[in-house]
């Protein structure tokens, strides 16, 4: 039986190279909302994204995020940004979030990749966010340049998986 949930996760990969193709509303909502139905610590939902559509909005993420200067030529991105005063929680959950939506675009067909992860409190700065939030990533969203095929270089399963303790092989 196929699963699509691991299918995602097995073949989604971080493209940064787009097409000049619009993303249906439709399609960014879908993915915007996958964030937003993640599961939460205690339910405490201390999330927050905003959706960049405009292009000179895209253009101005590409400038400011050092690494994704590719966001430039994304259909569209998301800022997210979780409340400070959550710490870990807050943090664990926006980062859960990041996956849910990546691998939602993925599954539409839509490429996407974490960008961001340190200085990005121009960003938050430039689109309004208040200094209770900080911003984790912006996630460019665009059909991919070129068909994109899921083959990832990962450790062999034997060397990341234990089973029962550390180094004994999973049975």
């Amino acid at each position: 039986m196929a699963n699509e949930v691991f299918e995602a996760v097995s073949t989604a990969l971080a493209v940064r190279e787009y097409a000049d193709k619009d993303l249906p509303a439709g399609v960014l909502r879908r993915i915007v909302d996958a964030g937003r139905l993640t599961g939460s610590g205690s339910n405490v939902q201390p999330w927050h994204f905003i959706v960049v559509r405009e292009r000179a909005g895209v253009e101005k993420l590409g400038e400011l995020v050092r690494t994704g200067p590719y966001i430039r030529s994304a259909r569209a991105a998301i800022i997210v940004a979780y409340e400070k005063a959550k710490g870990s929680i807050g943090l664990s959950d926006a980062s859960r979030a990041v996956q849910s939506m990546i691998l939602t675009a993925w599954g539409e067909g839509v490429a996407s990749n974490w960008t961001g992860f340190s200085d990005l409190d121009r960003v938050r700065a430039e689109f309004g966010l208040p200094d209770t939030y900080a911003v984790i990533a912006v996630i460019p969203l665009a059909y991919p340049k070129r068909k994109v095929v899921g083959h990832k270089k990962r450790k062999p399963f034997h060397e990341v998986v234990s089973g029962e303790r550390f180094g004994s092989p999973l049975r």
